[in-house]
């Protein structure tokens, strides 16, 4: 199973033209015959059971067995967003008590446990791409997830369980990470202290006193901290600023959470990588409270530009390891540009360009 799924990926990607499929030819040429080689019978209605009724509405395809619904899958055309059909998918398998499911459009399937507590975002637990991801690895997640075999013995919940839980431990670690950090910063501990006084004095030959490292912490606090904060009063102006009238600040960071607050964008909202054009599967997820991006297609989580650099090399327009401005890569599904976005807060605080 794993090597002919594995071959028959690799014909998709040399595929040219895959990503212009509507959705009749997406379910067709790919989905079909993905669930064909997962073990599923795909001639048979009853186990791969076409738009299923789900009261108000119909899903794709309901994979049954036992005359049980084990997996529901919705299938979208290839050039076709998925955020905007997750959300109906989770509702029907919720209300039917289906605990697997897939959205696809065929390149990108999204997989989610329906019936977990949270938002339906959060039930996302794992993306397969078949053309972005090592052929290999797509293969074996598609056994591991959505295999005939692996569905009727409960190996696939048990797999999608463990992919889940171990996201959700990932994610509060970064969410709490930069939260753990601030309190040590806002209220160091003695051996903190003790270990910056100590190092200083290594290094230059003068110990510092306690105090002094206690209000070195607290005056670089911004540079040491993630978490956005309430912005602080400006310093007292000086002299020179007071004759020229208005006090300025120097143009600053703008956190996803300072873009949340101003209702610019929304925690958990999706936004996708832009260069020169959109590119609409790469897809990312606002984690404001750390100001960072979840990529969509690892689960990983990573700052704006860090994003941003990997996926210009990735699609060939940078060769090297420098920085980027990442917002001048990020777009809203309504074309707002993440840096311009930034810009409004900039002005709402009156910084200096």
């Amino acid at each position: 199973m794993l090597q002919e799924l594995n071959n028959f990926i690799e014909n998709l990607k040399r595929n040219q033209n895959l990503t212009n499929y509507d959705e009749a030819s997406t379910k067709q040429a790919v989905i079909l015959p993905i669930l064909h080689l997962l073990g599923w019978n795909t001639h048979d209605v009853d186990e791969v059971k076409p738009e299923y009724q789900v009261e108000d509405g119909k899903v794709d395809y309901s994979l049954r067995l036992n005359e049980s619904n084990e997996v529901f899958i919705e299938a979208k055309g290839a050039r076709e967003s998925l955020e905007k059909h997750e959300e109906q998918l989770l509702d029907y398998a919720f209300r039917q008590g289906v605990e697997l499911a897939s959205l696809t459009n065929g390149i990108t399937w999204s997989i989610y446990l329906p019936t977990k507590k949270g938002d339906w975002k959060t039930r996302k637990f794992y993306t397969i791409d078949i053309i972005q991801q090592q052929s290999g690895d797509a293969s074996q997640k598609f056994i591991d997830l959505l295999s005939k075999d692996n569905v009727q013995s409960g190996d696939a919940l048990q797999n999608a369980e463990s992919i889940y839980k171990g996201r959700l431990k990932k994610v509060k670690i970064e969410e709490t990470l930069p939260q753990a950090w601030t309190k040590i910063v806002d209220d160091p501990d003695p051996l903190l202290v003790d270990l910056v006084a100590e190092t200083t004095e290594k290094l230059c030959g003068f110990k510092p006193e306690i105090e002094d490292v206690k209000q070195f912490l607290e005056h670089h606090r911004e540079q040491f901290v993630q978490t956005p904060k309430v912005t602080p009063l400006p310093s007292p102006p000086t002299s020179r600023a007071l004759s020229r009238g208005r006090q300025t600040r120097k143009a600053g960071r703008v956190s996803l959470q300072e873009l949340v607050n101003a209702g610019l964008v929304r925690d958990g909202q999706t936004l996708h990588f832009y260069h020169t054009r959109p590119f609409t599967q790469e897809q990312a997820t606002i984690i404001a409270s750390s100001s960072k991006l979840r990529y969509n297609r690892d689960g990983e989580i990573y700052s704006i530009s860090q994003l941003a650099t990997i996926l210009l090399k990735k699609h060939g327009f940078k060769h090297d390891d420098h920085p980027v401005a990442g917002p001048l890569y990020w777009k809203t599904y309504d074309g707002k540009l993440l840096n311009d976005l930034n810009e409004k807060i900039r002005t709402q605080r009156g910084d200096r360009k």
